[in-house]
């Protein structure tokens, strides 16, 4: 199967859906019904369970192709699509729940995601100990706690909970993640997504009100501050997603700034295309889109091919996040330039683009992160030694 072309063709569809979703803040239901229909959910299923198990560049792709229709429904469903990438290149969970999630997504349509980020904690990244806590209770645990930015929350069946678990005085503390199904009792949605963009994701608070959990719902665990067992696909599957979901909607406000510049012709008859100004600004956005694209297709190719060639891996894709979400900002910042004036009519799409492409700010690795990362490659680790002269 094509998918970037059926990707495409959803994307057509959801284009014309996305100004009400976006101006209401509701869910795009009807997006995820097609994406169900079309075969999407099983995208980076393993195919040992009937998934379609594509790579990670297919799997961009169709993120970006997606996102230049609506990037809600991409980012969104991103959240899904990369659980099972990473768990295919770096296995953290039991078997047994990797299955039942696959099936789950294959023959009954469910959804999952990981929440774990909590309005005091910030993102878990930063390192710091979750508010939710499971207590030992029976021979199984007893969750309590509120999640933020719970991506999905509307249809999401597998919700995958960070949470700190009791540890005696003097140890380090320690952080789980537990499988909690939308069907266990104490389970509670409250709609609190009301965003400047990406307002159709979904990601409302998620309750969990004394959920009792039987023992195989534990996932794995670890100390605070300990490396995630997921390692570097988490982030390779998750930042270099952030970023093809940044191109998608950064090349729908150059193509709409483009036919804006070719069709809009004010009193002097000639079309505002062949102004210095609009060309300088029409090319600037094009050498930033694709300056990104090819940085996430280098990272991408590079993680694909475990590559120890020239700058570390995870350090490419650090780069690829940073510049790409930049560089796309500014180049809808020039979009809305060439657009002028009636750029910011919500009745036009550009003006939601300008919103969308800010929302990744706010999505791992942070700037800051990101960059004492490549930092500390340069400056802390060891300098290999010269090779002998040839």
């Amino acid at each position: 199967m094509d998918w970037v072309t059926a990707a495409r063709e959803l994307a057509a569809t959801f284009a014309l859906r996305a100004p009400e979703h976006d101006r209401a803040g509701s869910f795009p239901f009807e997006n995820f019904a097609d994406l169900r229909a079309a075969g999407f959910f099983g995208l980076t299923v393993p195919e040992r369970f009937g998934g379609a198990e594509v790579p990670l560049a297919t799997y961009l792709a169709v993120l970006e192709a997606l996102a230049r229709g609506d990037g809600s429904t991409a980012l969104a469903f991103m959240m899904h699509l990369k659980t099972f990438g990473q768990e295919r290149d770096a296995p953290s969970y039991p078997p047994e729940w990797l299955g039942q999630m696959a099936r789950g997504a294959l023959e009954h349509g469910y959804l999952v995601n990981t929440v774990a980020t909590e309005e005091g904690l910030g993102s878990p990244a930063g390192g710091g100990l979750p508010e939710t806590v499971a207590i030992p209770s029976g021979d199984g645990w007893l969750l309590d706690g509120r999640k933020t930015f719970a991506t999905l929350a509307p249809v999401l069946h597998y919700f995958i909970v960070l949470a700190r678990v009791p540890v005696l005085e003097g140890e380090t503390p320690r952080v789980s993640n537990f499988m909690v199904l939308r069907t266990d009792p104490g389970v509670r949605i409250e709609e609190t997504w009301d965003s400047l963009g990406m307002r159709a994701t979904g990601s409302h608070d998620v309750v969990f009100d004394g959920v009792r959990l039987s023992p195989e719902r534990l996932l794995n665990g670890r100390a605070l501050g300990a490396g995630d067992a997921r390692g570097g696909a988490g982030m390779a599957w998750f930042a270099l997603g952030i970023c093809a979901v940044t191109l998608g909607v950064a090349t729908a406000a150059r193509d709409y700034a483009v036919t804006y510049a070719r069709e809009r012709t004010p009193n002097s008859n000639r079309t505002i295309k062949d102004y210095p100004g609009v060309r300088t600004r029409i090319a600037r956005m094009d050498l930033l889109i694709q300056r990104s694209r090819a940085l996430m297709d280098d990272a991408c190719r590079a993680w694909e091919a475990g590559s120890s060639e020239g700058m570390p891996v995870l350090n490419r894709v650090a780069v690829a996040k940073i510049e790409a979400l930049n560089s796309c900002i500014e180049a809808v910042d020039l979009a809305m330039r060439v657009v002028g004036g009636v750029s910011l009519q919500k009745s036009r799409p550009i003006e939601r683009y300008y919103r969308d492409v800010r929302a990744p700010l706010h999505n791992p690795p942070l700037e800051d992160r990101a960059l004492e990362m490549l930092a500390r490659s340069a400056l802390d680790e060891p300098i290999e030694p010269a090779g002998p002269a040839e």
